[in-house]
């Protein structure tokens, strides 16, 4: 693996304002290397997102089902997005998702940019750099600078109206969902074009 001198960088150096323009700046040193954002999520069935319309009474069958499934997901732009369900959020889960993302991603120094979640711990970062994987932090409060929230949502709307039974099931719907919605720019195209 060629080592590039990439500085690890956040996007909350300095004000808010500017954080469009590192993010400009990341996306557009994007043919030396693979770039994707990074997020996890806790996809659950009794979060009901379906919007209904009706004259009369409807019918609504709600899913009382209690599972959810712990999520992490890198969306690249450049490269091979990945999804991974874990136990938890903790440092370990993220270095074994990390690790996951370099096996699947292993020519190119690889810019993750993400969220600033407490569980990014400098044992985190520190696995992160011998990976050649450089950690891009967003501002608080910025999920419309991190795209992979968008499938997020996708994923929750598609399996809201699902009567899913088991955990098994639930996280064959997500990864489906993830790898369709993955494979589309569009959710990042409003970063890409710059507006």
């Amino acid at each position: 693996m060629a080592k590039k001198s990439l500085k690890r960088t956040s996007l909350r150096d300095g004000a808010p304002c500017f954080a469009r323009a590192k993010l400009d700046e990341v996306l557009n040193s994007r043919e030396n290397c693979i770039i994707g954002f990074l997020d996890e999520t806790s996809p659950q069935l009794n979060a009901n997102t379906q919007r209904l319309r009706s004259f009369s009474k409807a019918l609504v069958k709600k899913n009382t089902t209690r599972l959810k499934a712990n999520t992490f997901g890198f969306y690249a732009i450049s490269g091979n997005s990945i999804i991974d369900f874990k136990e938890n959020s903790k440092k370990e889960a993220v270095c074994e998702f990390l690790k996951k993302i370099r096996k699947k991603n292993p020519d190119k120094p690889i810019i993750i940019i993400l969220d600033n979640l407490s569980h990014w711990a400098n044992k985190t970062r520190e696995f992160a750099e011998k990976l050649d994987i450089i950690l891009v932090f967003l501002p608080p409060y910025s999920p419309d600078l991190n795209p992979i929230e968008f499938i997020w949502k996708s994923i929750k709307r598609e399996i809201s109206p699902l009567l899913i039974k088991t955990l098994y099931k639930l996280k064959n719907v997500i990864r489906e969902c993830f790898n369709r919605f993955s494979k589309s720019l569009s959710y990042a195209r409003k970063l890409l074009m710059g507006s």
